[in-house]
């Protein structure tokens, strides 16, 4: 199974116990496929960048899981039936290499010792033109 991450943006006239159903209705499908809810963010209220059906607020939730593969399909079918969500989007999750989490690792080590010549807070100069 692969890591996929969702976002579903809620109407924002959601009570708050029926946003925690609409949860369970993301995240009850994925353990009865045999998958793994990882982790559910709970964004709350954010601004639209654009009006969606005559809104401009939504309520934003981010759900991290492992499900398999015809799931994504059956979950995409369900949200565009329920009308209170008005956006969602489900992504592979980017995988982090070994080699990438060592190397910020030691750059946070040496940044923190104060190593000279370790990544930190760029200078620059500037020079006045008459």
């Amino acid at each position: 199974m692969k890591l996929y991450e969702t976002t579903i943006i809620y109407d924002p006239g959601l009570e708050e116990a029926r946003i925690n159903e609409e949860v369970d209705r993301v995240t009850q499908p994925i353990a009865q496929a045999g998958g793994e809810v990882v982790e559910v963010q709970r964004w709350g209220k954010k601004k639209l960048a654009y009006n969606i059906r005559k809104r401009r607020d939504g309520t934003y939730i981010h759900v991290k899981h492992k499900s398999p593969a015809p799931l994504i399909g059956e979950m995409d079918r369900r949200f565009r039936l329920n009308e209170s969500v008005l956006r969602h989007l489900t992504v592979l999750a980017p995988k982090e290499s070994p080699r990438a989490a060592e190397e910020a690792a030691k750059a946070e080590a040496a940044k923190a010792e104060g190593v000279p010549g370790a990544p930190g807070p760029v200078e620059t100069a500037s020079t006045a033109v008459d």
